[in-house]
């Protein structure tokens, strides 16, 4: 280490021998009156060790700190109870009662302590390498999240595809099927119209005789319509109202089934699952969303199946009815 010459702060003529709490740096003839004037009988002083201008190039570093609440003083005291660098003043209006905790910086770190130095290197090295090696491994967990997440990207875009095609196939089936229905109301509605209006030329027809045997008095021939006229009359009501209930019409609605797309929903979970992976290792934890297993593969109208079918046995069984 370099020699630190420090010259004194009371005279600035010569050099710094010993250190005052309060006026810092002082030489041989600044200490002699320190050691004779009442006026510096509160302050501290300490002389430089035998060990030469290492030991002062140790104090050095400390006695520049300033007080922090005084700041025209040197913080040359540490108080260890409230972790902080105080000065003479400090010391005596607030530290009084920490006497036995409060250090003199001069004294307490005049020389290198290297077990202490050692084990403080050893403990910084230590975190580096455990930072280092946390590090790594994040990376490596990095790594392996990229590699999932394309792969889980695919898949749930290869399902997005299987299920597009799905509903499009459905929403097809259902068209096609409305169509049918619609198809067929068409070809009621033009039977039961071909009906009306065939019995409406026969009403036109009878409706014209029955005028004509009027108008003519012919009485005979109205006679004889008259006999059969009740009859006909009752047919026509058969033949129009077997037209207008013998066909139903259909007609296919979307109605809104909360229910039906709260399980839909429910059902897509089973696709997909959580896999944690355990610190510190390459293994990894699987914790199942709704992992589809062989029992819970059927479909929900072949559990409900089930579930009606297992009611009946119960039932059965507690009647005492054989199956």
């Amino acid at each position: 280490m370099a020699n630190i010459h420090v010259q004194c702060e009371m005279c600035c003529e010569e050099e710094a021998v010993g250190c005052c709490n309060i006026c810092g740096n002082i030489c041989e003839s600044c200490c002699v009156i320190h050691k004779k004037g009442r006026a510096f009988q509160n302050h501290i002083l300490k002389m430089y060790g035998k060990d030469g201008y290492n030991s002062r190039s140790i104090i050095y570093d400390i006695t520049e700190e300033k007080c922090k609440h005084h700041p025209n003083e040197r913080a040359l005291l540490f108080c260890q109870i409230h972790e902080l660098m105080i000065c003479g003043r400090c010391f005596r209006s607030d530290h009084i009662s920490c006497c036995h905790e409060v250090v003199d910086l001069c004294e307490e770190a005049g020389h290198v302590d290297y077990d202490q130095f050692n084990a403080m290197s050893a403990a910084l090295n230590a975190i580096k390498d455990d930072s280092k090696r946390i590090k790594e491994e994040i990376d490596r967990h990095k790594e392996r999240s990229n590699t999932h997440a394309v792969k889980c990207k695919k898949e749930l875009d290869d399902l997005e595809n299987r299920l597009k095609r799905k509903v499009e196939h459905s929403i097809s089936s259902f068209k096609e099927e409305a169509q049918k229905y619609h198809d067929e109301n068409i070809a009621a509605f033009s039977f039961i119209s071909s009906v009306c209006e065939d019995k409406v030329s026969w009403a036109i027809k009878e409706e014209s005789q029955l005028n004509e045997f009027v108008n003519n008095s012919l009485t005979g021939r109205l006679y004889l319509m008259s006999r059969n006229f009740d009859k006909g009359i009752s047919e026509v009501k058969r033949q129009m109202k077997e037209a207008e209930y013998k066909n139903t019409f259909k007609n296919v609605c979307l109605k809104e089934n909360t229910a039906a797309l709260k399980c839909l929903i429910e059902d897509l979970t089973d696709v997909c699952e959580l896999q944690e992976e355990v610190d510190g290792s390459d293994e990894v934890t699987t914790l199942s969303i709704g992992n589809a297993t062989v029992e819970n593969e059927k479909t929900r109208k072949e559990l409900f199946e089930e579930l009606i079918q297992a009611k009946l046995d119960t039932n059965k069984a507690e009647t005492g009815q054989p199956h």
